[in-house]
């Protein structure tokens, strides 16, 4: 069994990607279309080594074998390179080739499944959908207000201290990549003017790319892989980590390893209030951009009465 994992980026993959490679039964590849840029940690932070390491060589010898003249660059297909990349329905041919190039490894080492984990494929489903279509898609989603916060405010604090209350927040439009959704927001206005914002704060950019993130594979996901198709919440996954690793592997047809479960269990933090969660200028953003449905289906309804 193929099991892709997708979400949108700060939303908790990289913390389930985290637990499933305590289970020897499974091959997993670590978001093999992103930049060669070492992570310790990756985006969790929950494990003291570089995730990428295995994906990088595998797919550093795969380019020098199978596509010798493209640059490895060419295989970080969207942000930060070039976040437009994400915005485009299909894959190109080294792309695909990569993907399936793992696929087979997992097949060859005999594990029971194998996994790969993106967060760039959003509008790519039906290419994932293409590579296998008994496969099982996980797509990991997050409260769009801890998303927002994560991304805007992150880790400096030099731009926390200047963001110190939540006016400085929600007014922010210092010019920053935030994590490839400036790109990725400036070319959704475009497309589609969203009149009513004008000029997107920071916070507005980047609930623009969750609304895009969440819909997209959405949408595709219980179009395409149906019941096999599953929504996970990164809140359940931090309230509950054996219970949600459980619904991931029944679509795996698997019981879960008790060395997975336990290190879920030791390793995933518990939730946290959302960045000035009650603010009625969430809602506000919600509604004038248009997502309050988006909102609902992903389970955070609660924004819309703050």
């Amino acid at each position: 069994m193929k099991l892709f994992i997708q979400g949108m980026r700060r939303s908790g993959t990289t913390i389930l990607y985290d637990a499933l490679l305590d289970d020897p039964e499974l091959s997993c590849f670590y978001e093999p279309l992103r930049e060669e840029k070492e992570t310790v940690g990756g985006g969790s932070g929950a494990r003291d080594l570089d995730v990428f390491a295995e994906t990088r060589a595998i797919r550093d010898r795969f380019r020098r074998e199978r596509y010798p003249d493209l640059p490895i660059d060419a295989f970080n297909w969207g942000g930060p390179r070039e976040p437009a990349l994400e915005l485009e329905p299909e894959l190109p041919e080294h792309c695909v080739d990569l993907l399936r190039h793992l696929i087979e490894l997992g097949d060859a080492a005999r594990t029971a499944d194998t996994v790969i984990k993106e967060t760039r494929l959003y509008l790519k489903v039906a290419a994932l959908h293409r590579l296998d279509s008994e496969g099982s898609l996980v797509h990991v989603v997050r409260d769009p207000r801890a998303v927002t916060a994560s991304i805007v405010l992150g880790r400096n604090r030099r731009r926390q201290r200047k963001l110190r209350t939540a006016d400085d927040f929600f007014a922010d439009r210092v010019d920053r990549k935030l994590w490839s959704s400036r790109e990725i927001s400036a070319r959704l206005v475009e497309r589609s003017g969203y009149p009513a914002i004008g000029d997107p704060s920071n916070a507005e950019r980047v609930l623009l790319v969750w609304r895009l993130t969440f819909e997209a594979a959405r949408v595709d996901g219980l179009r395409l892989f149906g019941d096999r198709y599953l929504l996970l919440r990164n809140e359940d996954l931090r309230t509950d980590p054996a219970g949600s690793i459980e619904r991931v592997y029944r679509m795996l047809d698997r019981p879960v390893p008790e060395q997975v479960a336990s290190w879920a269990r030791a390793n995933v933090r518990p939730p946290q209030e959302p960045y000035a969660a009650g603010d009625p200028r969430w809602r506000e953003a919600v509604e004038r951009l248009g997502m309050a449905d988006a909102v609902e289906e992903a389970g955070y309804g609660e924004i819309l009465a703050s």
